[in-house]
């Protein structure tokens, strides 16, 4: 566009000579490394060693239960992973997560968007999260063994884990299937099972655009329908 502007500009003496000449841009080539979903097969292996542990892979509530909220919200490894008790929430008969940054300095999102509730899956709260919640409760934070790193927040321990332990003795690890693969399945199926973008956005922290959007539906959806779309998730 640029080069057009300025040949325009030289052919007609409103600029001593042409910019950009010879200059291109560069074509973007599909990366191997680039992130995507889990196959349904996958996720179902992962869903398997973290509930069961046929494997023995999983020595630590904190890896079973941030990973299986990494499976079924979508929310981002250190929306996860910098969880206080009390973004664990009630709202009539749904539980969410509430994520946030507030309370604590440390503690961020990645946008205006990224501030949001996040309904539970029931399959979460059949697996019994609520008492592993319970649990910590004599503490502030939900995950307390994921200690804070300027660079990485809370998430560089479970990041670690999954993409160089976990996923590589389950056999499956490959170029383009880490932990943030979760939050591409999550946004992958519950698409397939037609749940509009608009609610999927809403769910994974993604801003919504559009006049329809950002100025009609300003408020956004109620947690009744997030919840409804949330239970289209399957494994």
């Amino acid at each position: 566009m640029f080069k057009m502007f300025f040949d325009w500009a030289e052919r007609h003496g409103h600029a001593p000579h042409t910019l950009f000449e010879g200059m291109k841009v560069k074509k973007d080539k599909a990366s191997e490394s680039e992130r995507k979903p889990f196959k349904p097969d996958q996720a179902r292996l992962i869903y398997t060693e973290l509930t069961e542990n046929p494997s023995g892979l999983v020595r630590k509530d904190s890896h079973k239960w941030g990973m299986l909220l990494g499976m079924f919200t979508g929310a981002r490894l250190n929306e996860i992973c910098q969880l206080d008790i009390a973004d664990v929430k009630q709202d009539g008969d749904t539980w969410f997560l509430n994520i946030t940054d507030e309370g604590d300095d440390t503690k961020n999102v990645k946008s205006k968007a990224g501030r949001r509730k996040v309904p539970l899956h029931s399959e979460l709260i059949r697996l019994g999260f609520l008492d592993f919640v319970e649990s910590r409760r004599n503490g502030s934070r939900l995950f307390p063994d994921y200690s804070y790193s300027a660079n990485g927040g809370y998430g560089r321990n479970l990041g670690r884990w999954c993409n160089e332990s976990f996923l590589p003795k389950l056999g499956i690890k490959q170029p383009g299937l880490v932990f943030h693969s979760l939050r591409h399945t999550v946004v992958t199926r519950p698409g397939q099972a037609n749940v509009p973008e608009p609610i999927i956005q809403c769910i994974v922290g993604h801003a919504r655009s559009g006049v329809t959007q950002e100025v009609y539906l300003r408020e956004g959806y109620t947690l009744e329908q997030l919840n409804d779309a949330i239970g289209r998730f399957k494994i």
